[in-house]
């Protein structure tokens, strides 16, 4: 057993003690992201086209004969509901936004479940969506012809892809808990971004040589430029989405950004609804509901509208529009008593963050049309390819009969590193957590088993 002899002569260069430190890191990263990676890259696939698959999947279910007139959406909503289960039985008391309370479970009898959604299409050959939740947390859509309001037919919760890719990738079932994961592997997905461009950027070659693999160089060498090449080119695109993500997350969303919001008075004037109202409480505003929905009209609304009210008390009707173009934004604020607006807020009238937030959201849900649809496609195939291509080049690369974890050197840090990474870990405090956990995790077991190189 040989020991490294803490000299000038033969300690290896700074530049090369940083490399092989950012490296081992690079690798710990990999291990924790990889699974949500291909987590994530499979259900936000999944997600952009869930839509396109239900239309084709179930054509009778999403298509009508049109008509120059619709039933009121009242009537429309009635007769959801009247083909709804009567009976419901939450897995937590006043389980949906700031109403949550206890975790006891109970029965609701002839109060049905709650509604999440109304949504009213634009295009008269189309039904309106009316979208309950289960009694999982799972959204699930009943389908009401607009001309006589007819049912036309439901999907349980796991047929209807739509919510339940969007609930996979964003935590469910785990609840905050699986939020708080995802936020702590969006933040080590950064780090490894970030320092995977490090190890890439030429030091011999030159910058556009070295976005061209070498697949004359044997299998390991064209194995490692082909994960590294494909990580360059889109790195920017891999950032963008990690970091526009950060917003949908539990604690760093509901936690972090709002608290800066209101420091800094960029709070959304329009806000958000979750719904989740109970069935009682919806068909008790029938008339609200009209009104809200003709006063959008009538304010030139062209788009497909949903609506939604959340269960806590005071909340307001809130109305948005659907499928057109993101610069058409528009919320409108009612009370569900009178169907009175009190609020109409667009797009351009935001504050600069949540106008930034609102742009990251349709950016992930391809809602720029069919060039983003393919674009976010390219971009999760493209993160499965880095993670079968760096597993590859792990494998053809480590020493036999071992794991190929890289060495821990000692390294004095960079100060322009250390205040990098603490800048990190401040803005991410999840991801923070974990890289105290961590060194502190190696220091005590490199005090109880010297690490020889």
């Amino acid at each position: 057993m040989t020991t490294m002899h803490n000299t000038d002569a033969d300690a290896p260069p700074s530049r090369l003690r940083l490399y092989a430190t950012l490296w081992r890191w690079h690798f710990l990263a990999a291990l924790l992201v990889i699974p949500f990676v291909l987590w994530q890259s499979t259900t936000g696939t999944l997600y952009l086209w869930a839509e396109w698959w239900i239309d084709n999947r179930h054509p009778e279910l999403r298509f009508v004969t049109p008509a120059p007139e619709a039933t009121p959406p009242s009537a429309q909503l009635a007769a959801a509901l009247a083909a709804a289960p009567k009976t419901y039985t939450a897995r937590h008391s006043g389980g949906h936004g700031h109403g949550g309370g206890g975790h006891a479970q109970h029965a609701a009898p002839d109060r049905g479940p709650p509604v999440q959604e109304i949504i009213l299409p634009n295009d008269p050959g189309r039904s309106t969506t009316v979208i309950l939740l289960d009694e999982q947390g799972l959204p699930y859509p009943i389908f009401v012809d607009p001309r006589d309001a007819k049912v036309l037919g439901s999907l349980s919760s796991v047929e209807w892809l739509p919510g339940l890719s969007r609930a996979l990738h964003g935590g469910w079932p785990l609840g905050k808990p699986g939020s708080w994961l995802l936020e702590l592997a969006d933040g080590w997905a950064i780090f490894m971004i970030v320092s995977g461009l490090y190890l890439w950027w030429p030091r011999h070659r030159g910058f556009l040589a070295s976005l061209w693999p070498r697949f004359d160089r044997g299998p390991r060498l064209m194995m490692r430029d082909l994960h590294a090449t494909v990580a360059v080119l889109f790195s920017a695109i891999f950032l963008f989405f990690l970091v526009s993500a950060l917003p949908w997350t539990s604690f760093w969303g509901g936690e972090v950004l709002s608290r800066v919001q209101a420091a800094t008075g960029q709070k959304s004037t329009a806000g958000f609804s979750p719904g989740g109202a109970p069935a009682a409480q919806m068909a008790s505003i029938s008339g609200p509901v009209d009104e809200i929905a003709a006063e959008a009209r009538r304010r030139g609304f062209t788009q497909s509208l949903s609506v939604r009210l959340a269960p806590w008390p005071g909340a307001p009707l809130y109305l948005s529009n659907r499928d057109g173009p993101p610069s058409a934004d528009r919320v409108l604020l009612a009370d569900p008593k009178t169907g009175q607006v009190t609020r109409d807020t667009l797009r351009s009238d935001q504050p600069l963050i949540p106008r930034m937030v609102g742009f990251g959201i349709h950016v992930h849900q391809g809602d720029f049309g069919a060039w983003n649809l393919w674009l976010n496609t390219a971009f999760a195939l493209s993160l499965v390819w880095l993670t079968v291509s760096g597993i590859a080049s792990w494998w053809l690369r480590r020493p036999a009969r071992s794991l190929g974890v890289p060495r821990k050197v000692e390294l004095r840090w960079p100060r322009g590193m250390i205040v990098a990474a603490t800048a990190m870990c401040v803005l991410m405090p999840i991801f923070g957590a974990s890289v105290l956990l961590l060194i502190g995790l190696e220091k005590l077991f490199s005090h109880r088993r010297p690490i020889t190189p």
